[in-house]
């Protein structure tokens, strides 16, 4: 069945292609792509699957059924873009001021509509459901990914495995990067507000200058990372926007602080919000300054499943040889709200190869940002791999 599988990618690649760059050139954020799911909705048209629009706001979920079958198998891809303006020149740059998809949420798209096609084509091999899962909003917690599953997309028919993917513009098209255990952090936001007194900018000494106050805060705040954490554990701690003051002659009353917090271990996890606290705590006290804190706990770990991510790798070397298929050893302290799916169900994400022609990348969020369109096809062809090999598993084979 591969070689059918490799085949129909192939003949596939040229429209993937297309559907890649006109959702490049149209993105749209989280929970407001409407025109995406417009698109998604037409292109699995007439494949023979049951297809459900809306959920969970703008989400698609697309079901192969095979009769008599009780086992389930899901795919999933993410649809929204990012607040970045593209840096891009090229004929699919974003239309859309402000917006890009710059994480190649557009290229899981393509692929999973193409792993449609491919799974709808060869379905008389098939002996299990197919679930193909469009959520929406990835980007910005708390996600689309559990408003998904609470509106049922892993019932009915029961999900048995799910898998997904993701774009990585380091590795060389055609490439699959497998990472066992735990692939991705938690990842927290918080909000810290300072409160000074605000007063005239040639007398700081009548007033409680928040903005200084929160440079030592977000000095102070590494602490935690340097001096309060075992230094074998990775945590970071980023204050990722500072907000405060309208004119350069008026010290300000107050300043807010938005960040992150990324951990690989949910008991330092638990220990964040406190650490925070008190640092904030003791750095305001010390200025005269008070503060407001608010701590929101975010996507939890992504931890693959070993016998889903076995089943990758077969599928993987099918695809694309044993020796495109590599080890990677170290998690990354980037985030993904597909953990909620793998928190229900056994499953694996793994990263797709796509460094662009010339070997010139840009990271992940990056207004430059772009991918080699090569690997759609290649994503595709093992997403759909992936759904033969868990069948086999599933089925008691070999």
């Amino acid at each position: 069945m591969f070689e059918q599988i490799i085949s129909e990618a192939n003949r596939l690649q040229p429209e993937l292609v297309e559907i890649r760059r006109h959702i490049h050139r149209n993105p749209e954020l989280g929970f407001e792509e409407w025109e995406t799911a417009k698109l998604v909705s037409e292109k699995i048209s007439g494949l023979g699957l049951r297809v459900t629009k809306g959920v969970a706001k703008t989400g698609i979920l697309a079901v192969l059924p095979r009769e008599g079958s009780n086992r389930t198998i899901a795919l999933r891809a993410d649809m929204d873009a990012l607040p970045v303006e593209e840096q891009n020149d090229v004929p699919y740059k974003s239309v859309n001021p402000g917006i890009m998809h710059a994480c190649g949420h557009d290229a899981h798209l393509a692929m999973l509509i193409g792993a449609a096609k491919i799974l709808s084509f060869l379905k008389d091999g098939l002996k299990v459901n197919v679930k193909f899962i469009f959520q929406p909003c990835e980007e910005q917690p708390k996600g689309g990914a559990a408003p998904m599953i609470k509106a049922g997309v892993l019932e009915k028919p029961k999900v048995d495995a799910i898998f997904g993917l993701h774009i990585n513009p380091y590795l060389p098209a055609g490439f699959l990067g497998l990472k066992e255990g735990i692939v991705m952090a938690a990842a927290d936001e918080f909000t810290i507000e300072i409160k000074g007194r605000g007063g005239h900018g040639a007398a700081p000494h009548q007033t409680v200058d928040p903005i200084v106050v929160s440079a030592y805060v977000v000095q102070a705040l590494q602490l935690i990372v340097s001096r309060q954490t075992d230094p074998l554990e990775p945590v970071v701690v980023s204050v990722c926007a500072i907000k405060g003051g309208q004119s350069f002659n008026i010290i300000a009353d107050r300043v807010t602080l938005t960040g992150t917090v990324r951990t690989l271990n949910p008991q330092v996890q638990q220990q964040m919000p406190e650490a925070i606290r008190n640092i904030v705590k003791g750095v305001t006290s010390a200025f005269g300054a008070d503060f407001n804190f608010d701590y929101q706990w975010g996507y939890p770990l992504l931890r693959n499943n070993q016998q889903m991510l076995d089943i990758v790798r077969q599928a993987g070397r099918a695809v694309v040889g044993r020796q495109k298929v590599l080890q990677i050893n170290m998690p990354s302290m980037g985030a993904e709200d597909f953990a909620y799916f793998t928190g229900h169900v056994p499953g694996a994400y793994f990263f797709l190869g796509a460094q662009p022609p010339g070997g010139v990348s840009h990271p992940w969020h990056n207004p430059k940002f772009d991918i080699d369109e090569a690997a759609l096809a290649t994503g595709a062809a093992v997403l759909a791999g992936c759904v033969v090999k868990a069948q086999e598993v599933l089925e008691g084979g070999k």
